[in-house]
């Protein structure tokens, strides 16, 4: 049996979550607030959990209503989005498109993006949640963003994670350092160095102990950072060398950073595009169409003039 969208169910119990008081939402709907309390037990008994425990003082949410209210409220947002576009008129996308991203590939890619898109779509308003791998794919899977451009972790069946690119990890030193003269730079080589680590739990540092874990490498972590940014002027400053994706260099204004390729064996990360399994709004599937063309098979362009100094291995 197929269920049917509460739509005045939905509505009801995001105004009671966002007013916490089921007077205020019943104003705010201009219902009773018997009519409302219906609405919802409507909702609720569809469902077959409970979204709201409520006393004679206090609303709260349950578990399973905090875990729906993002997706809910979308819901809602969505609705009177396309209500005001058939109002007006105006057959194009409007409203608000989530989106997450990684915070280097965000300073890389999102200003052109940006641009490109509400260059054709002024009306629609963006959101960037520039967060951590893990962040960022919690939000996706709780409804809070609408897609994603990150690197793909495990699989899950309510994801799709499309691959935009592959990028190459590379060291980067300072450019004073002996490694800054070499055309590459194997693991074992990196043996003794003081390395600068991104925290455990990144994505970048779980792909790395792999590695060195399946090839018995012993890496020295000296320092351990949250930020990529902040280990590229680590780096620049002198305090150690630091295994990063190419992207995070690409826009660095370090002049006194060296970046060299690592070998042996070479270490890709793939970059996706992350989204849950279910139709997004029109705005927010035409965002995700740009990133898909724009993106696809990027490429790290070679390094400027003084960033990379190649010479003998």
């Amino acid at each position: 049996m197929t269920n049917r969208l509460d739509i005045l169910g939905v509505q009801a119990f995001v105004s009671i979550a966002e007013l916490s008081s089921f007077r205020s939402a019943a104003n705010h709907l201009h219902l009773s607030e018997s009519a409302l309390g219906r609405r919802l037990k409507k909702l609720e008994d569809g469902l077959g959990i409970r979204l709201v425990n409520r006393t004679t003082r206090t609303v709260a949410l349950t578990q399973e209503g905090a875990d729906f209210l993002p997706k809910a409220r979308r819901v809602v947002q969505d609705l009177a989005a396309s209500l005001d576009d058939l109002r007006t008129g105006d057959a194009r996308p409007s409203g608000t498109v989530k989106v997450g991203c990684l915070p280097t590939l965000a300073a890389l890619f999102m200003p052109a993006l940006l641009r490109a898109y509400t260059h054709d779509h002024p009306q629609v308003r963006i959101q960037l949640f520039d967060r951590s791998a893990t962040e960022i794919r919690e939000a996706v899977l709780n409804g809070e963003i609408d897609f994603a451009i990150t690197v793909p972790g495990a699989t899950h069946h309510r994801l799709d994670a499309d691959k935009l690119f592959t990028e190459r990890m590379v060291v980067v030193c300072p450019a004073g350092h002996a490694m800054a003269r070499r055309a590459s730079v194997t693991w074992r080589q990196l043996s003794g160095e003081s390395l600068i680590s991104i925290g455990t739990l990144s994505a970048n540092r779980a792909l790395i102990d792999g590695l060195v874990q399946d090839q018995a490498i012993n890496l020295a972590w000296t320092y351990q950072v949250e930020h990529l940014s902040t280990a590229v002027a680590l780096v620049a400053g002198g305090s150690g060398v630091a295994i990063l994706p190419s992207a995070a260099v690409v826009e660095s204004a370090e002049a006194m950073i060296a970046v060299v390729p690592l070998r042996a064996p070479v270490l890709h990360r793939d970059v996706v595009l992350l989204r849950r399994k279910f139709p997004m709004s029109a705005a927010s599937q035409r965002f995700a169409e740009l990133v898909r063309h724009d993106l696809h098979g990027w490429r790290t362009p070679a390094p400027a003039p003084g960033r990379e100094r190649n010479g003998s291995a």
